[in-house]
């Protein structure tokens, strides 16, 4: 080998060492933008979190103190009641005669009326059981949305019932919208429930947020799943501002946001495309100024 010859080889192996190099840097940067990104799609959904758990606390709040009046009311008949039965059980243990269990039963009637406890006890038991259901609905549907234990996120769903799980979580979020449901007959499909929880919920929020502004038209929020070509598709479609070809260019880009500062974290539409990444699935956004936006998430269907 000549010194020429020897000098390529030098500056060949020399090029291997620096590519290798340059390839390990760029994995270990990769890693660490992919652990950034999973730090902020968590911050992302904490903060989504915190927005329904103040919303669901208020929820909560009303339905509860009506059951707390409901159950302070029952002191006035509780110690009646007991009187009642105190009697009664001395007069089956022959501690009192038929006479004086007659006698005893009229004075405590005279002094607090049987019928009026009667005719009263029934319907507050009524509403508050009734009460304590729709405190026991807000928490479940919450606790339905934080379950994200990643032991168990991939799960067979019907992606009708996570859209209306999410509908029921949403509801006061969404009571200004009047929104439309337009779901057919799917096949279920294994996705990560959390994941696909927070999809919609980012989904759905845009869209109310698209039309705040639209005092004119309202609120009309249509939510489709349809299955197509091999995938399930979940369509959430609004009749609010619409975005511009500018606008659409950059929605998926972290932190990008056309809301005032501090309103919104520009992570929304970021984590959508994220979570469809994750499942392998797609993301098409038909917008129009002044008219609406559509966003169809497509989720491939497993053989």
């Amino acid at each position: 080998m000549n010194e020429v010859e020897s000098n390529l080889e030098s500056a060949l192996l020399d090029e291997q060492a620096k590519r290798k190099q340059l390839e390990k840097q760029i994995s270990e940067k990769e890693a660490e933008l992919a652990r950034y990104k999973k730090m902020l799609v968590q911050s992302t959904k904490m903060a989504t979190l915190g927005t329904l758990s103040v919303d669901a606390a208020s929820e909560i709040n009303t339905p509860l103190l009506k059951a707390i009046g409901t159950v302070d009311s029952f002191n006035y008949s509780s110690p009646i009641i007991t009187s009642v039965l105190n009697i009664s059980e001395q007069y089956l243990n022959g501690e009192l005669k038929e006479s004086q269990f007659k006698h005893e039963l009229d004075l405590l009637n005279l002094q607090h009326p049987f019928a009026w406890i009667s005719n009263d006890l029934s319907p507050r038991i009524k509403e508050s059981a009734s009460t304590l259901k729709q405190v026991n609905y807000c928490v479940q549907n919450l606790l339905n949305f934080m379950d994200s234990n990643e032991h168990h996120a991939m799960q067979l769903v019907n992606m009708a019932d996570v859209a209306n799980n999410i509908l029921r979580l949403l509801e006061s979020q969404l009571k200004l919208c009047a929104v439309n449901t337009h779901f057919e007959n799917t096949s279920p499909i294994y996705c990560n429930l959390a994941s696909t929880n927070q999809l919609f919920v980012n989904l759905l929020l845009n869209a109310r947020d698209a039309c705040e502004h639209n005092d004119t038209k309202g609120c009309i929020v249509d939510v489709s799943i349809f299955e197509k070509d091999n995938y399930i598709c979940v369509e959430i479609k609004d009749n609010g501002c619409g975005m511009s070809n500018q606008v659409q260019e950059q929605m998926f880009d972290p932190f990008f946001t056309t809301k005032e500062v501090g309103k919104n974290t520009g992570m929304g539409l970021t984590l959508v495309q994220s979570i469809m990444q994750e499942h392998a699935g797609k993301v098409h956004v038909n917008s129009i100024l002044e008219t609406g936006t559509s966003i169809s998430c497509l989720f491939p269907l497993k053989a």
